[in-house]
C-alpha cells in the first residue's frame, strides 16, 4: 500500500466522525441563533442603584413571556442583574419594571432586541 492510499484510507474512515463532530458543535450552539439556547443577560439600568427596592425583569418573544424574574433591595442593587434566558435568534422585547424608594409606582423601561448567535447579553432598555 502506497502512502497516498493509506492515508485515503485514514480518512474514508475518520471523515463520518468529522462530519459528526462539526455538525454536533453547530446544533450545540444554536445553528446561529435558530435552535434555543440559554444566553447570560445582563441588566444594566439608567436609575440610581442605591434607590432601587425592587425590580421585575421580563424577557418577551412575540406575545410569550420567556422568562419573568422578581428580586427586591431593601438596601438597593449591591449586584449585578442577570438571568440565563432560553431563546432563540430574532426578535425579542426586554421589560425591566424598578420600584425606586419613596415612590409606589414602578419605572418602566423597554428595548427591542435580537440576541443572533450571542451567548451573553447585555440589556441597556430606555424609558
Amino acid at each position: 500500500m502506497s502512502p497516498s492510499e493509506g492515508r485515503a484510507s485514514f480518512w474514508k474512515r475518520r471523515l463520518p466522525l468529522v462530519i459528526a463532530l462539526l455538525a454536533g458543535a453547530f446544533v450545540w450552539r444554536g445553528a446561529f441563533g435558530f435552535f434555543a439556547t440559554s444566553r447570560d443577560v445582563t441588566w444594566r439600568l439608567a436609575v440610581p442603584y442605591a434607590d432601587v427596592r425592587r425590580v421585575e425583569l421580563q424577557v418577551w418573544r412575540d406575545e410569550a413571556l420567556l422568562r419573568r424574574e422578581e428580586r427586591t433591595f431593601p438596601t438597593g442593587v449591591s449586584e449585578e442583574l442577570r438571568q440565563a434566558v432560553v431563546m432563540r435568534g430574532g426578535p425579542h422585547r426586554a421589560i425591566a419594571l424598578v420600584w425606586l424608594k419613596d415612590t409606589s409606582e414602578p419605572r418602566v423601561f423597554r428595548r427591542d432586541f435580537d440576541p443572533g448567535a450571542s451567548e451573553a447579553l447585555v440589556l441597556e432598555p430606555t424609558p
